[in-house]
This record gives structure tokens, sequence and C-alpha cells, in this order.
């Protein structure tokens, strides 16, 4: 797939992740990311895993929950791994385009000629429309390149059905570890 570009929506960047910025993505991100992945794991039926540190929402249900008493050392290795694993693996920062203030994090893991995507929004950012605005872009840009993009919904997340409703995928019959629906978008024709 190549290097991400710096994708643009009509309110967000979304700048890609590099071992130099890492460490400061996390110091910024993890106070509100670590209080999204408690409420993500507080009320689900079963096992939560992956989150916003452990693979973005989204791309990887085997990831290991984050450390509660080191949020931002638990971000920050996540990061770090997904910024060295080669082009495989695109992370983006979601950016406000008015402010510049960080709102979550967007990620596409490309195997072959298919690629999954996941974004996790700070909670004080969610319900504004900033996770749809960056699934669409990323997604565009991943088929424009040729790719068929998929994400991971947990089973009975009623959010992450809708945002996958509203950027165009659909469910499979596929599971993944036991909890984790794949949805595709289908290919434009």
């Amino acid at each position: 797939m190549g290097e991400g570009p710096t994708l643009t929506t009509p309110r967000l960047l979304a700048l890609p992740l590099t071992i130099w910025n890492a460490g400061y993505v996390a110091e910024e991100l993890a106070p509100a990311l670590a209080y999204t992945a408690v409420m993500a794991r507080s009320g689900g039926r079963g096992p939560t895993t992956g989150g916003p540190y452990g693979g973005i929402v989204g791309t990887d249900p085997h990831a290991p929950a984050p450390d509660p008493l080191d949020p931002a050392g638990s971000l920050r290795r996540e990061l770090r791994r997904r910024a060295g694993a080669g082009r495989s693996v695109l992370t983006w920062v979601l950016r406000r385009r008015s402010e510049a203030a960080a709102v979550g994090l967007l990620a596409a893991d490309t195997h072959g000629r298919r690629a999954v995507v996941g974004v996790s929004i700070v909670f004080g950012s969610r319900r504004e429309g900033y996770a749809t605005e960056a699934v669409r872009a990323a997604a565009g840009w991943l088929e424009y390149r040729g790719a068929l993009v998929e994400t991971r919904i947990q089973r009975g997340d009623a959010v992450g059905k809708r945002l996958g409703q509203a950027t165009s995928f659909v469910p499979t019959p596929v599971l993944v570890a036991e909890w984790w629906r794949i949805w595709l978008r289908p290919p434009a024709e």
C-alpha cells in the first residue's frame, strides 16, 4: 500500500503517525482514550479486547487491554509499535482543522489488497461525526488504491453498528475471536 498521506475532511486533518511523534501523541491522547477504554469495557457482553491501545477499535480483536495504572505508557508502546511496523500498518492522528486539537486515532492495517480500518475518538469529542468523517476518508483513499476495505465490530456494539452503516459497511456472517463480526465496504461498481 505504501505510506499513508495526510487525509483531510471538512473538519479534520488526519496526520500520519511517525516514530518521532508517537510519544507526544500518546501523552496528549492517553487520558481521554483511557476513559473511553474503561467505558467500552464496562458494559459489554463477554470479553472486550482491542480498544484504543491495542490496535485501534475495529482493527485487532486480539490486542491486549491497556494498563489502567499507566495509560500513557500503554498507548505510547502501542503507537511506537504501529509506527515501526512498516508500510502495512498505517496510523493517523485526528486533529480538528480549526484549532489543531487531537480528537482521536485512525488506523488501517493492510494485508495484500485487503485493509482493516478502525477509529478511536476521545470521550469529549464523541457524537460529533468525527469517526464517520475519518473512516470515510481512509476508506476512500484505500479503495482508490485498490483495496477491499473492512472493519471489525464487536457483537452487540450499537454505536459501532451505526458507524459501520453510516460509512457504507455491511455485516458478513464471519466472526473473529467469537465476539467480533467482520463488516465489508462493497466495491464500487
